[in-house]
């Protein structure tokens, strides 16, 4: 067999990338919520939600939703993982969904919006893999699982901001996802605290600096008080002293909701660990 020929049949046999599909969108304005239940191929089909604790704007002409089949090698996903050797799509699961609101448009939410995938098209077993994955814009992908479970295979996470989400095999270690969790926490941190006051600053710093020495020093429990603490005082602030507000413009940090979902998916990992 020529090369050449290999080379033909095995494009043939790789999954090609689909056009995005734009999906309908049930918008529920009460609850602040929207649902869209997506079939990409006669195997793939899945439902997305997501729900904000406040949000302005929500409409089908603010507020869109694309899903799309992609190839297990699309550089638009294999360049932004955090690990081309350890994360991966899976073969039975290939979808790319992205929420995209209209810059030019009033959207805008508070605080960390929840995201939530329920499909057939995976199973979920006890110590799963598979993990929810979001990035903004073209960074990296960086895991925000909160909550993993049958149903065929259900999987929660927050955000703070929107673009791409996906699910991905995620084979690392634990105590590596751990560690970077911790590192993105650190990084935002440290990129945030001069827009706050002396006091959310001095809160946020010391409460991240406890958990981290605590992680250092395999305190897990210790590290999990600081957390659940830092938690807490997030949950209860309502944009006073954290900034919580994204709005389609992309032109402010929702400091609130980003600290909620680096917080709760390193929950999620201490938990499991």
């Amino acid at each position: 067999m020529t090369l050449l020929r290999l080379i033909f049949l095995t494009a043939l046999l790789l999954p090609a990338s689909a056009k995005a599909l734009s999906v309908d969108v049930n918008f529920n304005q009460a609850a602040n919520s929207v649902n869209a239940e997506i079939d990409l191929s006669s195997t793939v089909s899945l439902d997305f939600s997501v729900g904000f604790e406040k949000a302005v704007g929500l409409t089908p002409q603010n507020f869109s939703i694309d899903a799309e089949l992609v190839s297990l090698t699309d550089p638009r996903v294999v360049n932004r993982l955090p690990t081309s050797l350890l994360t991966s799509l899976p073969a039975a699961f290939p979808v790319l969904i992205s929420v995209e609101p209209d810059p030019t448009k009033g959207f805008a939410f508070s605080g960390a919006a929840t995201i939530e995938l329920y499909t057939k098209s995976l199973h979920y077993t006890q110590g799963t893999p598979l993990r929810l994955f979001h990035a903004h814009g073209d960074e990296t992908f960086q895991d925000i699982t909160l909550m993993t479970g049958s149903g065929s295979y259900r999987v929660r996470g927050s955000t703070g901001q929107f673009s791409d989400f996906l699910i991905l095999v995620d084979l690392r270690d634990n105590l590596d996802v751990i560690s970077d969790k911790v590192s993105q926490l650190e990084n935002f941190t440290n990129a945030v605290r001069q827009q706050l006051s002396f006091d959310a600053e001095t809160q946020l710093v010391d409460l991240v600096q406890e958990l981290s020495s605590a992680l250092d020093q395999g305190q897990h429990p210790q590290a999990m008080t600081a957390l659940n603490e830092l938690i807490h005082v997030l949950e209860s602030d309502n944009g006073t002293l954290y900034p919580d507000v994204w709005r389609s413009s992309d032109d402010v940090i929702n400091v609130r909701g980003r600290l909620l979902s680096l917080t709760q998916t390193l929950r999620y990992s201490l938990r499991i660990n």
